[in-house]
């Protein structure tokens, strides 16, 4: 660890020297700002704009996303809570990916490419590529990829947007030739990630991801989403909750970027202090009918000062945790503080940002075993073995070890019920799912669009924008009209309206 916080005290110096843009022109023209930096700290750079920062955690994932799905809900963030458009917020992943991560990662890609000392960065900087990628496409549909961040290296300043399908078949491609080119032999410094220069893991990652990327096509294309399962499957996966792939944080500078919303430190927004964050009455009473250890671990009512770095008193007793219920009016409205909301300790500055986790992949194994795409194993023993993993995945926040009570965990995993029916085990798995992957709101919006599960009742407060229907994509960033105007429009007329309602490829009927 000493090693990688020696690269982050390099950057804290070389971050002010490297700016933030937010358009086309400016994102392919400069992609570093330092080009000639050296390869592992331009490494490192890239590895944490993936991980993302404040302003696009703040916007695009905790006001909008988890309000969407109804994991959280808030009275002073109505934009995701009641569906009302900003166009910053909707535009926050947008420019915050195309303006550092894309076009810092494609400058490493170009930077390696062909140098066989380099290939471990090469390989790794394809897989954060893809990972970057898929959360774009997720959130927009059709977007600029084959040409995107190539300005500087190729002069590229309107760059194409690319059909969804056309993005997901070549990150499948892409993570492949990644995965089988990382060597053991070759350097792999400055890497912040928990696998510090591990290939072998980043490999497990890489396939990983690739499941991801394959499930997301199941309800349009199966023939495609099995083919990109198996080969994932053959790959090898993550093997326990150790090797989820995560982005490691330090205080300061390169908090995690949840946290400095949410948490209670110096420098951070202090929003759960705020009451700003609640958990919503959707995700609390799920977990309360499921009996679910999640609750006790995960949720507390707060009692201390608001706008404070001081956690104050957290109580944790399951008989008080109450939800408050998305689409809440807050006019007349009292007793916010009596609401649940996130223990703090899954809001430290130096909390893991986790990108892929072992209980997400064996859930997306239960449900492709379950559709009969792998014969290994059985869907019932990959749920399991998933929800397991997913609760014992919460201890990489370094909470208190008093909240694992590991007989009551095994009590809760083996006595849940595996359903008769393909429709019933399909729902519990994506239910789950949704349940893991909290503080990653893009990955649950993703999959309740993809799978139709949890069972959403959606919100429909006055003067909202899509008439009461829970949102299912981003609409592209108003900017592009001037600054890409013709591949935007060509966009549009190929995927439809340019609204929260118009669905991605993967997500179309």
């Amino acid at each position: 660890m000493k090693y990688n916080k020696i690269f982050f005290g390099v950057l804290i110096a070389t971050t002010g020297l490297v700016g933030c843009t937010k358009d086309f022109e400016q994102v392919n023209v400069n992609p570093t700002t330092l080009p000639d930096l050296a390869t592992d700290i331009l490494f490192t750079q890239a590895t944490l704009a993936t991980s993302g920062g404040e302003y696009e955690a703040w916007r695009t994932n905790l006001i909008y996303n988890t309000q969407f799905v109804q994991q959280f809900a808030s009275l002073s963030w109505a934009q995701g809570d009641k569906y009302e458009f900003n166009e910053g917020y909707n535009s926050a992943l947008w420019d915050a990916y195309y303006g550092d991560a894309i076009k810092n990662l494609t400058n490493l890609v170009e930077k390696t490419n062909g140098v066989a000392a380099d290939v471990n960065y090469n390989s790794a900087a394809r897989i954060l590529k893809a990972f970057a990628f898929l959360r774009l496409t997720d959130s927009y549909g059709d977007i600029p990829y084959s040409e995107a961040g190539k300005g500087f290296v190729s002069g590229v300043f309107a760059p194409k947007y690319d059909e969804q399908r056309t993005i997901l078949a070549d990150l499948i491609n892409e993570l492949d030739v990644a995965a089988k080119a990382f060597d053991a032999s070759r350097p792999f410094r400055g890497d912040v990630s928990s696998y510090n220069g591990n290939v072998t893991l980043w490999r497990k990652a890489a396939y990983s991801l690739m499941l991801r990327v394959a499930m997301r096509m199941s309800k349009k294309d199966a023939a495609a989403a099995q083919a990109g399962v198996q080969r994932a499957l053959a790959g090898g996966l993550v093997a326990d909750a150790n090797e989820s792939f995560r982005i490691r944080h330090l205080p300061g500078a390169f908090a995690n970027p949840n946290s400095v919303v949410l948490g209670y430190f110096a420098g951070g927004r202090n929003e759960l202090s705020n009451d700003n964050f609640k958990f919503s009455k959707t995700f609390i009473d799920w977990l309360r009918t499921m009996n679910d250890p999640r609750l006790r671990i995960l949720s507390v009512v707060r009692t201390g000062p608001s706008s404070s770095p001081n956690i104050g008193t957290e109580n944790d007793d399951m008989a008080i945790q109450k939800g408050l219920p998305n689409g809440t009016n807050p006019n007349g409205f009292s007793g916010l503080a009596t609401f649940s909301q996130l223990r703090s300790s899954f809001a430290d500055p130096d909390d893991p940002n986790i990108l892929v986790s072992h209980g997400q992949t064996l859930l997306l194994l239960a449900e492709a075993r379950e559709r009969g795409w792998i014969t290994a194993g059985t869907a019932e023993q990959y749920f399991r073995d998933g929800v397991r993993s997913s609760i014992n995945q919460l201890r990489l926040y370094n909470p208190s070890a008093a909240l694992f009570d590991d007989a009551a965990i095994n009590t809760y995993v083996t006595g849940l019920m595996w359903p008769a029916t393909q429709a019933e085990r399909l729902r519990v798995i994506n239910e789950q799912y949704y349940v893991t992957s909290l503080l990653d709101g893009y990955e649950p919006h993703a999959n309740w669009r993809r799978s139709g599960h949890p069972a959403l009742t959606p919100v429909n407060f006055a003067g909202n924008y899509t008439n009461g229907v829970i949102p299912r994509r981003f609409q592209y960033p108003a900017s592009e009209l001037g600054l890409n105007g013709a591949n935007l429009q060509a966009a549009i007329t190929r995927q439809g309206a340019n609204n929260w309602t118009t669905r991605v490829w993967w997500d179309s009927n």
